[in-house]
């Protein structure tokens, strides 16, 4: 049992490398794409009329809380740094994320721990 996780952990991880490899773009960690969908989103349920608009407005407050759990998960001021962060993307600063290694609110551009490697949803095979 041990043995077959740890060969499945080790395919994963492998899987990933070939996958950073192959595939060099990075979407922008620390809720920031998120931040930037849900910008979109709102935008998009204001012009949309009917129920389906509280639908759209929904999934925006949900893309809104990506960044708060992961605030809370490292253990920092989850309503401090997504009111920061919430603030800077309404003045138009898109790439600006949550650092964890930081605590603080920062720019994705200049952090590489907060990148995601774009890969297919379908492992290696």
């Amino acid at each position: 049992m041990i043995v077959d996780e740890s060969e499945r952990s080790l395919h994963d991880a492998l899987c990933v490398l070939t996958q950073t490899v192959k595939e060099t773009r990075t979407v922008f960690g620390g809720g920031c794409s998120e931040m930037r969908m849900a910008r979109h989103v709102e935008e998009l349920a204001a012009r949309t009329a009917g129920k389906e608009a509280l639908a759209i407005e929904g999934f925006g407050r949900a893309l809104r809380q990506i960044p708060t759990i992961i605030a809370d998960n490292g253990g920092y001021d989850s309503s401090q740094l997504v009111s920061e962060l919430r603030a800077m993307h309404s003045q138009d600063q898109l790439y600006m994320g949550l650092n964890m290694v930081t605590g603080e609110v920062g720019d994705m551009t200049r952090t590489r721990n907060n990148r995601v490697v774009c890969c297919e949803a379908r492992c290696c095979e």
